[in-house]
């Protein structure tokens, strides 16, 4: 016969309670719709990316030089630029809005979005013969011409798309981004079997576009539209500091790149270049997952009340840390180990260091991903455009100090590299303190396991390596 003291009978009552919570929450249908369209983002996430690399592949194997191209990622990177600096945040106010889900809303938000892409469209018009005079190649022109279409035919998006993000309900967005670069894939592999050349990648951009704009017609509800002066005004002031936002975040995200060509050694930029290829490919696919399953869950719980959401961001942020946690170790400890089965030559000698380093980086974004999607949800741009203000700050001083002035090269500049994001990062934190009340102790806590997590996995990999990893 055992006996139960009241200290254990209690103990074993909230265990009991406790497994019967989580059992209910992962019966739950938000937690279900969540599986669901995680698996839709991912489906759609995977398909997109192996018909692009493969379709990349085909193209650089029928062209005579790689010149074409650079034409190509130039071109992109322009209209690319152009669309960052002018992003009103449409579909993440679509989802947020409270009467984001409104006929009217919707119909504003259409009309804002074309009226917004014609001026792209008209910029990039005029900016074609300059650009194509700056860098002395004729052939720019044109394509710049026909690739600004492709920002034309996303301004006749269906707007009600974004209301099946809203809703969690992601097979339809995903069906439509999978037809998308379907069409895409077919046009540019066609185009450079009959005549290698960028105008192949461009024409297929512009097909894949086109095919976005029609195919979201029958996908979402019908959007009439329509204009609100008042929801008109919510829209370009939630946009401004969106475009601020955006618009740094461009700038830093393309910085490195601009600042480290040609201030370090070719062989050693080019394995920078294929590290954070690497690196970024499994971070797009969860930065995806945060945008489209993670902000309209965020958004719903905070239209409920702060407790709700308080209490739901708790559980995603351990869940995210944990991510954050199993990415950190993977890049440092795994790593090396997947990298040597591809055999590369000596010139590849930095890449294992380089993925490791890049990998905390990407980590850390995983990290912060529920604090800067809270506060999208909440409304509040204008705390990640500080944050993207101060990331592009440190960026920029950070690699002109360690790369043109100190000359330590890549190894000093990954730092400023991993650093940036941390400092942008604090600056979030008074955002979240004040819509989310609360949580600044669950958010300590994460922090520290998780620096303490990733610290531990670089301890192991030097004690594995006798000091030869993670310089």
């Amino acid at each position: 016969m055992t006996t139960t003291t009241p200290d254990s009978s209690g103990m074993w009552a909230r265990l009991a309670a406790a497994s019967q919570a989580m059992m209910s929450y992962r019966r739950s249908a938000q937690v279900g719709r969540a599986m669901r369209g995680g698996a839709w983002t991912m489906v759609g996430y995977g398909v997109q990316t192996a018909l692009r690399f493969i379709s990349r592949i085909v193209v650089a194997k029928l062209l005579i030089d790689p010149a074409p191209l650079g034409t190509v990622v130039l071109i992109t990177t322009i209209l690319s630029g152009l669309e960052m600096l002018s992003d009103l945040g449409i579909n993440v106010n679509i989802v947020q809005h409270k009467d984001g889900a409104g006929a009217r809303f919707l119909g504003t938000a259409r009309s804002v979005q074309f009226l917004r892409s014609v001026g792209i469209f008209l910029i990039a018009v005029l900016l074609a013969l300059p650009i194509s005079w700056i860098y002395k190649d004729g052939e720019l022109a044109p394509l710049l011409l026909v690739a600004a279409l492709s920002v034309l035919f996303r301004g006749l998006v269906n707007p009600g798309m974004s209301v099946l993000v809203r809703q969690v309900d992601l097979r339809r967005p995903a069906l439509v981004a999978i037809l998308t670069e379907v069409v895409g894939f077919l046009v540019t592999v066609v185009w450079a079997l009959a005549a290698p050349s960028a105008w192949a990648l461009v024409v297929g951009s512009v097909a894949g576009a086109a095919t976005t704009a029609l195919a979201s017609q029958f996908a979402g509800g019908r959007v009439r539209f329509a204009w609100n002066s008042a929801y008109a005004r919510q829209i370009v002031g939630f946009g401004g500091w969106i475009i601020l936002s955006t618009g740094t975040y461009f700038l830093s995200s393309r910085g490195e790149v601009l600042l480290l060509k040609g201030s370090v050694p070719d062989v050693e930029f080019g394995c920078f270049a294929f590290a954070s290829m690497l690196v970024a490919t499994p971070l797009a696919a969860i930065m995806q997952l945060g945008s489209q399953v993670l902000l309209p869950f965020l958004a719903g719980w905070l239209r409920e009340g702060e407790n709700t959401a308080t209490q739901q961001f708790r559980r995603v942020k351990w869940l995210f840390t944990v991510l954050a946690i199993a990415f950190a170790w993977g890049a440092i400890l795994l790593s090396p180990m997947l990298i040597g089965l591809l055999n590369l030559n000596r010139s590849y000698a930095s890449l294992t260091w380089m993925v490791q380093f890049l990998g905390v980086r990407a980590a850390f974004d995983v990290f912060a991903l529920p604090v800067s999607n809270s506060l999208l949800a909440a409304g509040a741009s204008r705390y990640s455009a500080v944050a993207n203000t101060v990331r592009l700050i440190v960026l920029v001083s950070g690699l002109y100090l360690t790369v043109k002035v100190y000359e330590l090269g890549l190894e000093g500049a990954i730092w400023v590299l991993i650093g940036g994001p941390v400092l942008a990062y604090t600056t979030l934190l008074p955002g979240v303190a004040r819509h989310l009340r609360g949580v600044m102790t669950t958010e300590a806590a994460t922090t520290a396991v998780f620096a303490g997590s990733t610290a531990l996995a670089a301890a192991l990999a030097l004690v594995m390596t006798g000091g030869g990893a993670m310089h």
